[in-house]
């Protein structure tokens, strides 16, 4: 009795021990824990890798600033744990121009045998940043004019109400127009007739008709149609409509200064670029993906948590 009491505790320590051994086992080697992953580093157009669902890009951009410059290579480090101890947090920092900044970084990794599962699939994590203006970049790119209250703190422009105001401006332009045509005299809108067929000394040199293209004669003691009418005088609405017009127009000139790189003659001066080889020519700016015509650089971080798919 004495030796089985001393065998049972041993026993059952031996079957915890390999049942420990058999489930550490059951981990396969490229499954791994996400607490475990110190920093990932992650390349454009590179793809993860993937088991269950389909590989997606290891970077993918969002945000306002990705139609001018995509991140090359992003590089995250293990922030520790926030709620449980696999829901990692991340801060993200990669080199870019000086226009450009992160905003959030998510990253997001496939679950071994399930979304749920802790364990994560060796390089299957990808990275999904947001990526926006600076104040430079928001003047170089950032659309020209804003309403107070229309646009968003990370450099989406309200190009939509720009659009409004071209056309509110143009309606207006096109009204002030109109007004000042009206107010002309009559004589001075009136379109000249062609003189006819038969005036002024058509058969043989008679005595001529007059210019046709006289007004008539005042009668007497009246004063010619249109004299005494005011011509047209801009007035207050006019007046501010044009100083808005000419203070917008004024804004966004300064900014596609900036926006728009001119065409470059390669030689010569003639009208169409024309150089000494006798071809005309020009060269227009390229733009990359992952370039950018700004040679400042510096680092920008973004922070984010952990998603599965």
């Amino acid at each position: 009795m004495q030796l089985l009491t001393f065998l049972n505790p041993a026993l059952i320590s031996l079957l915890a021990l390999s049942d420990t051994t058999l489930a550490a086992k059951k981990v396969p080697k490229d499954a791994i824990l996400l607490s475990q992953v110190k920093t990932l580093t992650l390349r454009n157009n590179a793809k993860t890798s993937h088991r269950r669902v389909s590989a997606i890009p290891q970077l993918t951009c969002k945000g306002p600033g990705c139609s001018h410059y995509k991140i090359d290579v992003l590089r995250c480090t293990n922030q520790g744990a926030s709620y449980g101890d696999e829901d990692i947090e991340w801060s993200c920092t990669a080199s870019m121009p000086e226009e450009f900044k992160l905003g959030s970084t998510e990253v997001i990794c496939e679950g071994y045998s399930s979304p749920d599962d802790p364990y994560v699939l060796k390089g299957s994590c990808g990275v999904e940043y947001r990526l926006v203006y600076t104040d430079k970049g928001e003047e170089k790119y950032g659309g020209g004019y804003k309403w107070p209250g229309s646009g968003s703190s990370d450099g989406e422009g309200s190009t939509w109400f720009s659009y409004v105001f071209i056309v509110m401006f143009l309606g207006v332009l096109g009204w002030i127009l109109y007004s000042a045509w009206q107010g002309l005299p009559a004589q001075q809108r009136r379109v000249p007739r062609r003189p006819g067929r038969f005036w002024g000394g058509g058969w043989g040199g008679g005595p001529g008709g007059g210019d046709p293209w006289d007004p008539p004669p005042p009668y007497p003691g009246r004063k010619p149609y249109g004299s005494d009418q005011e011509g047209w005088r801009p007035g207050f609405w006019s007046g501010t409509a044009a100083g808005a017009a000419a203070g917008y127009m004024a804004g966004r000139s300064g900014n596609n200064r900036q926006q728009e790189p001119l065409l470059n003659n390669s030689r010569g001066s003639s009208w169409f670029g024309g150089n000494n080889n006798g071809g005309g020519s020009f060269t227009a700016p390229s733009r990359s993906g992952s370039s950018s015509s700004s040679s400042a650089r510096h680092e920008s971080t973004g922070f984010g948590s952990t998603s599965r798919r």
